[in-house]
């Protein structure tokens, strides 16, 4: 199958912590599942519309698969869906107090949505014009976060990674206060784009981390962040706040763990600190569960199944169909 991929490419042109463009997995999964995948590179452009319509004109792609895509009108993909007659795969794993206005314009012209939430948040992405909309819980790249040695330097006892947070969950940027001033243990933080790390130190950054920690920046069910998906990768330890439905897929003091409380992530802290061994196993099994449904090749070759049967793959997978 011809697909048109419609995402950030270069990395230069993304602005968060992590180096790694995420739709990235996407295109290489399509691949990896046997497509022939296009990466059209949105923000690279200086006339986006038009270049994705030349393209598309050139390609007459089957599929296409978007991201943001923030740079596209939601007109340009009707013309081009009218023209080519695509089916049309947005992806998204950004969360707002509502849906987002891009989304709102291209679920005009959207077959299928994925989001990385699920519950009543998900549902509002779904158009009378649509056919699903459904969750998927994280992604990775295992060809990029993977484990590996580190320097000493880049050893460390706590990680985060991620800015402080603008939504609806105040107890991120408590997270964040209390770790800048957590002197007990040796605490990495990387909270702005003056401390954000390149690749290979983001990698590096990662795999020397004993625990990394996660939360995210409005409480919609399922929704963390990219780090769920590539800490676990690399095969770091994951405590992250607990969020509505996770438990659906991953089981607590197993593949990773999770606290209510400030004072419940230092005791949490503070017992896997001490039980190194407990730590590296739960940090293994995580790591195989990411591994076997998450990375590029399974998660895309889940998606596809999705799209192609109407009914969600997995039993975590939240899915609302017209």
């Amino acid at each position: 199958m011809r697909i048109l991929c419609v995402d950030v490419f270069n990395p230069k042109l993304i602005n968060y912590a992590s180096p790694y463009c995420g739709g990235e997995v996407f295109a290489k999964g399509l691949e990896m599942n046997g497509h022939e995948v296009h990466r059209f590179d949105y923000r690279a452009s200086t006339n986006p519309n038009e270049d994705l319509f030349k393209i598309a004109s050139d390609l007459k792609p089957e599929m296409i698969w978007m991201g943001k895509a923030e740079r596209i009108s939601g007109e340009m993909f009707g013309v081009i869906k009218s023209s080519f007659k695509p089916t049309i795969i947005k992806y998204a794993a950004d969360v707002r107090a509502e849906v987002l206005p891009d989304a709102l314009e291209h679920n005009k012209y959207v077959d299928h949505f994925f989001g990385t939430f699920g519950g009543d948040y998900l549902r509002k992405h779904l158009f009378p014009t649509m056919k699903s909309v459904c969750s998927i819980l994280t992604f990775t790249d295992s060809s990029f976060y993977k484990k590996m040695k580190v320097k000493k330097e880049w050893k460390a006892d706590v990680l985060w990674t991620g800015r402080p947070g603008f939504g609806d969950n105040k107890l991120r940027n408590d997270i964040i206060l209390t770790l800048r001033e957590l002197k007990k243990y040796d605490v990495r933080m990387h909270i702005d784009s003056l401390s954000w790390l390149g690749n290979p130190e983001y990698l590096w950054a990662i795999n020397g981390a004993k625990i990394g920690i996660g939360s995210n920046s409005f409480n919609k069910p399922k929704y963390s962040s990219d780090r769920l998906g590539n800490y676990m990768a690399c095969g770091t330890f994951y405590l992250t706040q607990r969020i509505e439905g996770m438990n659906e897929c991953f089981k607590e003091g197993w593949d990773y763990d999770c606290f209510d409380t400030i004072g419940e992530m230092l005791e949490k802290i503070d017992y896997y600190i001490k039980n190194d061994k407990e730590r590296r196993k739960i940090a293994k099994n995580g790591r195989e569960k990411i591994l076997k449904y998450f990375d590029c090749y399974p998660l895309v070759f889940s998606m596809l199944n999705t799209i192609k049967n109407g009914k969600p793959y997995y039993p975590w997978d939240d899915y609302f169909e017209n």
